[in-house]
C-alpha cells in the first residue's frame, strides 16, 4: 500500500516529470523491441546458415574417425580442415550478431541526423587513419531532428563497408540534404572497388556478400535494411559514375517534432 501511495503522490506532485519518465521508459522498450525484431526477422536464415556447416562438420568428423580406424591417415587432415572452415564461418556469423545486439544507440530520442552520423564515424576513425582514408562531410543546415533508434548501427555499417572497399586508401563523402515529401536523405559515397552491377538489387539480402571468403557474412546490410524499414525509410545502393559505390538512406521526417 505504501508503494502505491508513493506512486500516486509522484503523479500528483510532479505530473510532467512522471509523464516524461513514462515516455522515456516506453521509448526505450520500443527501441529494444525494434532491435530484437530486426534480429528475429533473420533468425530462421541464421539457423539455416549455421545448420549447413554444423552438418558438414559432423560428417567430416565421422569420416575422420573411419579413416583413423582404417589407418588411412592421409585423409584426416583434409577432413579436419573442412571442419575448421565450417567453425570459422559460424564464429563470424555469431560475431556479427553479437556486435549488432550490443548496439548502444537504442534510444528513441530525436537528434540531429549529423550527430548520429558523427558518433558512428568516431568509432571508425582509427581504422580510417590506418587505411589512409579521408572522410569528408557535407551536412545540410537546418534539417529536422530524427528519431535515432538504431540508425547509429546503420551508419557504422555503411562506414565500415566503405573502408573495407578501400584497403589502399581513398575517400568517403557523407552528405545530408532534404528531399520532397519531407524526407531526409543521407548519402555515403566512396572511391573503392564498387559493386558488381548484377548484385545491386540483391546486396541487401541476408548472407549475400561481395567480400572475400572469411571477411563477411552478409548480415550487416540486411540488418541495415531492416532498421531503415522500421523507420519507414528506404536504403539503396548503386555504383558511382567515376568508380566506387553510393549508398543512400531515405528517412521520413514528417512525424518528428
Amino acid at each position: 500500500m505504501g508503494d502505491r501511495k508513493e506512486i500516486q503522490s509522484n503523479k500528483e506532485d510532479n505530473p510532467q516529470d512522471y509523464v516524461s519518465k513514462e515516455i522515456s521508459d516506453l521509448s526505450n522498450r520500443l527501441a529494444d523491441i525494434e532491435r530484437m525484431a530486426a534480429v528475429g526477422k533473420l533468425a530462421s536464415r541464421v539457423a539455416h546458415e549455421l545448420n549447413n556447416p554444423l552438418d558438414g562438420i559432423l560428417r567430416y568428423i565421422n569420416l575422420t574417425i573411419r579413416a583413423i580406424e582404417n589407418e588411412n591417415l592421409e585423409k584426416p587432415k583434409e577432413y579436419l580442415t573442412q571442419c575448421r572452415q565450417g567453425l570459422l564461418r559460424m564464429i563470424q556469423i555469431v560475431k556479427e550478431l553479437l556486435e549488432f545486439s550490443r548496439c548502444t544507440y537504442s534510444s528513441q530520442e530525436h537528434l540531429p541526423i549529423e550527430q548520429i552520423i558523427e558518433d558512428a564515424i568516431k568509432t571508425m576513425t582509427a581504422k580510417a587513419d590506418s587505411l589512409d582514408v579521408k572522410i569528408h562531410r557535407n551536412y545540410h543546415v537546418g534539417l529536422p531532428k530524427i528519431r535515432s533508434g538504431n540508425l547509429f548501427q546503420v551508419f557504422c555499417n555503411l562506414t565500415m563497408n566503405a573502408l573495407d572497399a578501400m584497403p589502399h586508401g581513398g575517400e568517403i563523402r557523407i552528405s545530408t540534404y532534404p528531399a520532397k515529401d519531407n524526407t531526409i536523405v543521407v548519402e555515403f559515397s566512396d572511391t573503392g572497388t564498387g559493386l558488381p552491377p548484377e548484385n545491386t538489387e540483391i546486396i541487401f539480402e541476408p548472407f549475400f556478400t561481395t567480400k572475400e571468403k572469411g571477411k563477411g557474412t552478409g548480415l550487416g546490410l540486411a540488418i541495415c535494411r531492416d532498421i531503415v524499414n522500421s523507420h519507414n525509410g528506404q536504403i539503396t545502393a548503386r555504383n558511382a559514375t567515376n568508380g566506387g559505390s553510393i549508398f543512400t538512406v531515405y528517412l521520413p521526417a514528417l512525424a518528428n517534432p
